[in-house]
């Protein structure tokens, strides 16, 4: 049993959560700038398909600014915004390297020219999405997490669903701006736009409140998991969610 143990703390003391969120931050944010000029109707109006990814961000990095602080959390999205413009330039590298589809068999050419066709459709957007993604959203997430730390120290650490809710709207809404304004003006009309910009609020603003249940969560594994690596055997008090949780 001791062995099992001592193999269990072993992998945890391998496994960083910091590192584990931030990869599903970066995936969120690739996954939302590749799928956001991809418009499709939902309940009778027009929505971007990268919105329904974006609130994720903010579920995975609020709980790092709660336990780490804003700096942590500010590295993280730096990082964050820099790999996507990477990836984004080169997703359109590889794209201008298309397959001939002439040398493949009749059955299997239309198949690729289609391929081909969505490479270029997407390159011909992503870098400009990638930059407007990393401007909205160094800007949207400071107004974030200023608001999340600030009712923080004027709460005294309690309510944290409630606190995550109000700087998640602020953020997002900040954010929807400026992104939409630089990522799809010149694309689709301007009214297209407003149809994306209310659905995608309206969107983030329910979405926000599910998922801050989620996110209150990892706020309490982050705490659990930063008392076992101190060794805090005996535990500390945590205000948390208008509750004290012993962690």
């Amino acid at each position: 049993m001791k062995l099992l143990k001592d193999l269990a703390s072993r992998m945890l003391a391998c496994i960083d959560p910091i590192v584990i969120l931030s990869f599903l931050i970066l995936i969120s944010a690739i996954a939302s700038n590749l799928t956001s000029y991809k418009v499709v109707q939902v309940f009778g109006t027009e929505a971007s398909l990268g919105t329904f990814t974006m609130p994720i961000i903010l579920m995975l990095l609020n709980p790092i600014a709660e336990v780490y602080g804003k700096k942590r959390s500010n590295q993280i999205l730096f990082a964050t915004c820099l790999a996507e413009i990477l990836f984004a330039v080169s997703f359109t590298a590889l794209s201008q390297s298309q397959r001939d589809c002439g040398l493949l068999p009749l059955a299997d050419r239309g198949h690729c020219e289609a391929l081909n066709q969505s490479y270029v459709l997407i390159s011909e957007h992503i870098v400009r999405g990638s930059i407007s993604f990393a401007i909205g959203c160094l800007i949207g997430s400071q107004f974030n997490t200023r608001f999340l730390l600030y009712l923080k120290n004027l709460w005294s650490s309690r309510l944290y669903f409630i606190r995550d809710i109000f700087s998640s709207v602020i953020g997002e809404v900040v954010y929807t701006a400026i992104c939409f304004m630089i990522a799809f003006y010149g694309v689709f009309p301007f009214a297209t736009i407003l149809k994306i910009f209310a659905f995608s609020l309206m969107f983030k603003f329910s979405s926000t409140v599910v998922l801050s249940w989620i996110s209150q969560y990892i706020v309490l594994l982050l705490y659990r998991y930063q008392a076992w690596s101190k060794g805090d055997s005996g535990g500390r008090k945590v205000k948390f969610s208008s509750r004290y949780l012993q962690v």
